[in-house]
């Protein structure tokens, strides 16, 4: 007989989804927090529980799909040790000057275009000489005596990634291959990034960018997905295949040898898993809103399928890498909540994530989080998907500073950083919507993700839109969407009446829903329905 499921892992900043569906359309899914090890280990153990919640045997499993947000809240945060460049002489400074656009045109202080000191700082950026030219021919020869006090530099420096590029090598790369010869002939164990692989075009600026971008993440993906494998094949589970920020899935080595392509995935799977479902409870186009711990995705789909784009910006970083069109702003569930000096609520990029996590999780969290004010407001369950029991005392005590420098009480600051939350969300999709030729107000708007439902509605109204879909199994639609690999056919699933069963039918805000994994926030002035398909649409009163 052959092998009857096949099993699919999401990394988000707070959780863990894990989807087992079997050849018949059978769905068994569960949320399994993170926690603070070794990456690889969280994922096997979600899977792990998966698997003996619904008894499949190693043997009955016939393909392992991952993907995860691990390199966009990398991206995001910029908390990884950096990255050395080497790159031809006369050109270190290329990556810090940027292209010289003014995004803030009323600014009158601008800031550096790149985190240079958190990604490579001039201390680690390297020249070497040597030429190709335009046309590809070599008129200088590459001078590798060079490389051995780079070596030196790089290995004095605890630098664990290097990033080469170098004039033209998008049409002759012999010169940075020779590098890394070199390099790995002093370092064997040194993740080297070449541009002419990374990103092979023109334009020096994006090209080394991407490549260095490519660097940084490579040490964390390569260990964590070399880790992952080798756990499963212990397991008796085949390989995981990887989900790509393009669309579909591909080999784990491929990615762990240019993790840049996971940037998005996470988002991309997710949109994937809400293309092969909406046609049956909308038409036209529609903004998909996906939040999770550590960032809020934002995309649109077109006579139901994705859009994609040759560049994204995550984090303010341009990157020149094909993918779904989304816009991601670090804001989620575990996003930290400060006071500027001007009286102002910040939220975020930096997250709790899942260790030590929000202040409510009791888990060692002290600092305020979006999810600590969700939790004062009653916005949230008890108990979360995963078994993590809230702790609203805790959530209290951390929101107690930015009350007090706010000069308002703990639930009123909770409303506070709620409303901030939606208000950004709703700048950036009505932004990436204006953009793209599209009114908001003329499209369907699907809430998917651990908290998009959470503030989906809230949103729509600062946005102009009427009407929010709530996905069956949005908590974990990215996971399942990377089941619906276009190389492996379409996924059939099997209907079930019992997504929503703690929920009534129908009703009016103010409302919190608890469903098993999914909360859903319906403010003053929406209704709710359940609609034949189970999906759960929210509605403005007219």
């Amino acid at each position: 007989m052959s092998p009857s499921w096949s099993l699919a892992a999401d990394m988000g900043g707070t959780f863990i989804d894990a989807v087992a569906l079997r050849s018949d359309g059978q769905i068994t899914s569960l949320k399994h927090p993170r926690a603070g090890g070794p990456l690889a280990e969280t994922v096997v153990e979600a899977l792990d529980l998966l698997r003996a919640q619904a008894g499949i045997a190693a043997g009955d499993v016939g393909r392992v799909v991952h993907g995860s947000t691990v390199i966009t809240n990398l991206l995001l945060e910029l908390n990884e040790p950096p990255v050395a460049l080497v790159l031809t002489r006369g050109m270190r400074d290329v990556p810090v000057l940027a292209r010289q656009d003014r995004k803030e045109l009323y600014e009158p202080v601008i800031a550096p275009a790149l985190p240079d000191a958190k990604l490579f700082p001039g201390a680690l950026r390297f020249e070497i000489g040597g030429r190709i030219d335009a046309a590809g021919r070599e008129v200088e020869p590459l001078d590798l005596s060079a490389l051995d006090a780079i070596a030196d530099a790089v290995s004095a420096a605890g630098v664990r990634a290097v990033a080469v590029g170098l004039l033209f090598s998008h049409l002759n790369p012999n010169h940075e291959r020779a590098v890394r010869a070199a390099l790995h002939a002093r370092l064997p164990s040194l993740y080297v990034s070449l541009s002419s692989e990374v990103d092979p075009q023109p334009r020096e600026f994006e090209r080394w960018l991407t490549t260095a971008l490519d660097a940084y993440a490579k040490p964390l993906a390569g260990d964590y997905l070399h880790a992952l494998a080798d756990a499963l094949t212990a397991r008796g589970l085949p390989a995981p295949r990887v989900m790509r920020s393009s669309g579909g899935t591909a080999p784990w080595r491929d990615l762990a040898e240019q993790p840049i392509g996971l940037a998005m995935s996470g988002p991309c799977a997710a949109l994937q898993g809400v293309a092969a479902s909406i046609s049956t409870c909308a038409s036209g186009p529609a903004i998909v809103m996906d939040v999770g711990g550590t960032s809020a995705d934002i995309s649109l789909l077109l006579e139901g399928r994705p859009t994609f784009t040759d560049a994204l910006e995550c984090g303010g970083l341009p990157i020149r890498q094909r993918c779904v069109d989304i816009t991601s702003i670090g804001i989620g569930g575990g996003s930290v909540v400060s006071v500027l000096p001007g009286g102002a609520l910040r939220l975020g990029p930096r997250s709790q994530g899942a260790w030590p996590g929000p202040a409510a999780f009791g888990l060692g969290g002290d600092l305020p989080t979006l999810s600590d004010a969700l939790c004062v407001l009653d916005r949230l369950p008890p108990r979360l998907a995963g078994g993590i029991v809230l702790d609203r005392a805790a959530a209290e005590t951390a929101l107690g500073d930015v009350a007090g420098a706010l000069g308002l009480s703990v639930r009123r600051t909770a409303e506070a950083i709620v409303s901030a939350a939606a208000a950004e969300m709703a700048e950036a999709l009505k932004t990436h919507a204006f953009q793209r030729n599209l009114d908001p107000a003329n499209a369907v708007f699907v809430a998917i993700g651990g908290g998009g439902a959470q503030h989906a509605a809230e949103v729509a109204e600062i946005a102009g839109i009427r009407r929010v879909l709530v996905m069956p199994h949005a908590s974990v639609i990215a996971a399942l969407g990377m089941l619906s690999d276009p190389d492996e056919g379409p996924v059939h699933l099997a209907a079930s009446d019992h997504l929503w069963d703690s929920l009534p039918p129908q009703g009016e805000g103010p409302h919190a829903l608890f469903a098993s994994m999914t909360t859903v926030w319906v403010p003053a002035g929406w209704s709710w329905w359940l609609m034949p398909d189970q999906t759960l649409a929210l509605e403005a009163k007219a």
